[in-house]
């Protein structure tokens, strides 16, 4: 992990104006500079960059961030390509990440190994006559020359010794390849090939290093796979295989394709879908999907139409939603997989089925119907319950909102009994700090009775754009509110991390809580949008004082709807101490409510 200090030692070094002019022209305004924005298609310019707070913000497509993220997104780059390059260019030394441990004299020899084996299965497959008949095979499945050499497919002879002879002439020791998985150690002593008659597939690292390999049969044989054992270098469940090659096109079409086998990869790569990469006989996992979200957040699963198929389509999209990338499900006609669909129906076919892709939303509900009748009330109520559950899994609240609204149409039930629902299964989940404080703070009716839809009310904005221009705001704000004021939960996240950032006796600028919260895109999108924002501002302690007070008169309103219903409910029950005590209290709120309407501005 890169210091927070040498990141922002970098990017006082860098402009973002000048990068950015780089890429596209700007022209002043006002105290920024304007462009038609380079991340989508545009006929007036709205894309804004602000040289003050070395920030960038669309307000067309909601895109913005700081110089690190401007070039993560238009050079298709990860974070630490980015931060390096601009380390280099500006003369600042980063540290060695921890992460990154120095390759071991072990894994060189595991690397050393595999390379040596795929080298030579590649040149047995492409030039030797014992491979006839594989490359027949792989000719009928239409793999051409350029695939073969661009994924190094290679051949392993039916001979129980033919690499072994190869090894034994490079001067690779035994006990090296069996640890590598390519020899195994008979009964008698004696040593032979894990991998025999079998198309080779070399899995390769985020390096491009071979770290294992992969086999398949030429016809039924069991089994029809047969991968590398997991050893320092290899970790099957941390990598995928073709993403080495794919990592290119993933950072250009801005999104993967997942799919299950080698030949589905390879069948993908032939239909012109060039980001796709395959899971190496499991599930896909966590770390994967992580993996993945460092080069796009854009997703599409295509499983095999079967039940154990889509039983691995619906753990994939768990994973991918959780991570709060957007994921598509692309779903073949039965009996088909990507490699046989392309078989049959061609490249243009397989693009065309690419481009009909569902949505999560649209997949689970399609297949709950299946099960459970959604014209009877069980069945609505059952199929409710397992797509709220979807929904919990969301980092997104206001995809959650989208999604409680259009099931409530799909069902026609009510849409405050899905949020209801939804709050309960949220709750174990996604309980933060914040909402901590809110429980502590004041019951839930003192807030807005409206769910946090879209954008945050314009106070809310105004005065985070205000936070972070000037830390005497941050300061008072804490002093003058309270969390529970900030109803929208990505403003009320950011004003959290201001304080408590205050409270240190710390500062945090825009640019660097950008990098901060680089994975968490709704926080950055409404940081970038405020500070974007900040230049419509002219009295700016006037437009905090209003802000603070609005926000106090909003939890005023709430508290004051909260005694109304309790009052209502003590008159009718009659309890005559309970109302008194109702009417003492929304004597002494409306009394509050009366000075911060009065209240003149002491600044």
């Amino acid at each position: 992990m890169i210091p927070e200090s040498v990141l922002n030692q970098i990017q006082e070094r860098v402009d973002i104006v000048e990068t950015v002019s780089a890429y596209v022209p700007l022209k002043r305004a006002g105290r920024s500079f304007k462009a038609n924005c380079p991340f989508h298609h545009e006929k007036s310019p709205s894309f804004i960059v602000n040289p003050d707070k070395q920030i960038f913000h669309c307000f067309g497509c909601g895109v913005g961030g700081n110089v690190f993220s401007f070039l993560m997104k238009i050079e298709r780059k990860d974070f630490r390509e980015v931060v390096e390059e601009l380390a280099d260019r500006v003369g600042v030394e980063l540290p060695k990440d921890p992460k990154r441990p120095v390759e071991s004299d072990a894994e060189r020899d595991l690397v050393r190994a595999n390379t040596a084996a795929a080298e030579y299965y590649h040149r047995v497959l492409m030039s030797d006559p014992v491979s006839e008949k594989a490359r027949a095979y792989l000719d009928r499945r239409g793999v051409r020359k350029e695939v073969l050499e661009a994924f190094r497919i290679g051949y392993a002879p039916e001979a129980w010794d033919a690499f072994y002879k190869h090894a034994r002439q490079a001067g690779l020791a035994e006990p090296l390849l069996e640890k590598a998985g390519l020899l195994v150690k008979g009964k008698n002593g004696g040593w032979y090939d894990r991998f025999r008659a079998r198309v080779i597939f070399p899995i390769l690292d985020g390096k491009g290093r071979v770290v294992a390999l992969g086999g398949r049969v030429l016809d039924d044989s069991v089994p029809k796979y047969l991968n590398s054992p997991e050893t320092e270098i290899y970790h099957k469940g941390r990598q995928l295989y073709g993403l080495y090659q794919a990592r290119p096109a993933i950072r250009e079409a801005d999104a993967v394709a997942v799919v299950e086998g080698y030949m589905d990869l390879i069948a993908c790569h032939e239909a012109g879908v060039k980001y796709a990469v395959a899971t190496l006989g499991t599930a896909l996992t966590p770390d994967q999907v992580r993996l993945l979200k460092r080069n796009t957040h854009n997703a599409y699963i295509l499983y095999d139409a079967d039940k154990a198929g889509e039983a691995a389509t619906l753990r994939g999209l768990e994973l991918f939603l959780e991570e709060g990338m957007d994921v598509r499900i692309v779903r073949l006609p039965e009996g088909h997989d990507p490699d046989s669909y392309v078989r049959k129906n061609g490249a243009e076919g397989f693009r065309a089925e690419i481009a009909k892709a569902r949505s999560l939303f649209e997949y689970k509900l399609g297949l709950l119907k299946t099960s459970h009748d959604p014209s009877t009330l069980d069945g609505k109520v059952r199929i409710a319950q397992e797509m709220v559950g979807l929904f919990a899994k969301a980092k997104s609240e206001i995809l959650k909102a989208a999604w409680v609204k259009e099931l409530s149409q799909e069902l026609k039930l009510s849409e405050q009994a899905l949020l209801t629902e939804l709050g309960r299964s949220t709750a174990a989940r996604t309980a933060r700090t914040a909402e901590k404080s809110a429980a502590a703070d004041g019951p839930a009716e003192a807030r807005s009775a409206e769910p946090a839809k879209g954008l945050p009310r314009q106070a809310e904005r105004l005065l985070l754009s205000l936070l972070l221009e000037d830390d005497r705001y941050v300061a008072e704000s804490r002093r003058e509110l309270r969390l529970t004021d900030f109803y929208h939960p990505v403003a009320r996240r950011l004003v959290q991390i201001l304080w408590e950032a205050d409270e240190r006796g710390a500062r945090q600028e825009a640019r660097g809580l950008v990098t901060k919260l680089q994975d968490d895109p709704e926080c950055v999108k409404l940081l970038t949008l405020t500070t974007a924002e900040s230049e419509t501002i002219i009295d700016r302690d006037r437009s905090f004082t209003d802000c603070v007070k609005r926000l106090k008169a909003l939890r005023l309103d709430g508290e004051h709807r909260s005694l109304r219903q309790e009052l209502a409910e003590a008159q009718k029950l009659g309890d005559q101490n309970r109302v008194n005590r109702i009417l003492y209290d929304m004597n002494e709120l409306n009394k509050r409510m009366k000075e911060i309407h009065e209240k003149k501005d002491k600044r």
